[in-house]
């Protein structure tokens, strides 16, 4: 992370996974909104950060879509991604935080004509999030947890039981990505057979890492664990997703753009 005046671009798949952010830069600055592609992104700056936000929506060809607008449109200098995805990893339990230090897609095979998950023509089938990115996310996922571990224990004890034993962890490694919403113990066991390290599966994250690699630009996707990904997946989500993402993508970012608009300035 160094100091010039290129903006952030922090981007979610649905409202709820950014929290407060948008209304946040709202209070905070003048905002200019900006429609592309069927797209609004908010220019402005939030807490203390210039930024562009905006919605991917769902998928890897909305995320890649949205990445690349990002870079096109913004020339954003990097870009995080911020959402809820579905536990894979043994030690992966709901409530806690994954970040992505690699992505892959899971659904991708060429076979025969190449491995299984290599990107055809790029030679490779993980692409590796920002070093410097991942470790501050990391840093602000552990920060908001030690603050609001407590006050997340009282608000949500009846959605996350788990953290009247344990305050939420913050893992980080590697994030798969798929076309498709992980719904089952069969499926689940399947990733975990073939991807044994995998610790979370999502639908965006690693089209971003791969048009980011492309481009040349850093990245970082942040993920809070809604499910676990087997037949309660969308029960979970749902009610996660409603009552308990923008908390925790709100404090997460909150802490993520302070700590990123000290160090550039």
């Amino acid at each position: 992370m160094n100091s010039n005046t290129r903006p952030l671009g922090v981007l979610a798949a649905l409202p709820q996974e950014l929290g407060d952010l948008i209304a946040a830069m709202q209070a905070e600055s003048a905002v200019d909104k900006r429609t592309f592609g069927q797209r609004d992104y908010y220019v402005g700056t939030v807490h203390g950060v210039s930024c562009v936000v905006t919605l991917a929506r769902v998928g890897k060809v909305a995320a890649a879509a949205t990445a690349s607008a990002l870079i096109h449109a913004f020339d954003v200098e990097a870009i995080v991604f911020t959402g809820v995805a579905g536990g894979v990893g043994e030690e992966v339990h709901v409530g806690d935080v994954v970040v992505g230090e690699t992505l892959l897609q899971h659904d991708m095979n060429a076979e025969p004509l190449f491995p299984r998950y290599e990107i055809p023509l790029l030679g490779r089938a993980r692409f590796d999030a920002d070093r410097a990115l991942a470790s501050a996310l990391a840093a602000a996922c552990e920060r908001f947890v030690e603050e609001q571990g407590a006050a997340l224990a009282a608000r949500f004890k009846d959605a996350l039981p788990r953290l009247a034993q344990a305050l939420p962890r913050v893992h980080r490694g590697l994030v798969i990505s798929g076309d498709q919403f992980v719904a089952s113990a069969a499926a689940v066991g399947a990733l975990r057979e073939a991807l044994p390290d995998a610790l979370a599966v999502e639908m965006e994250g690693a089209a971003i890492a791969q048009v980011c690699f492309e481009y040349g630009v850093p990245c970082a996707v942040v993920r809070t664990i809604s499910d676990t990904a087997d037949e309660h997946a969308s029960v979970s989500f749902s009610s996660f997703l409603t009552d308990i993402a923008g908390t925790y993508s709100s404090g997460i970012l909150r802490q993520f753009l302070a700590a990123y608009g000290a160090a550039v300035r």
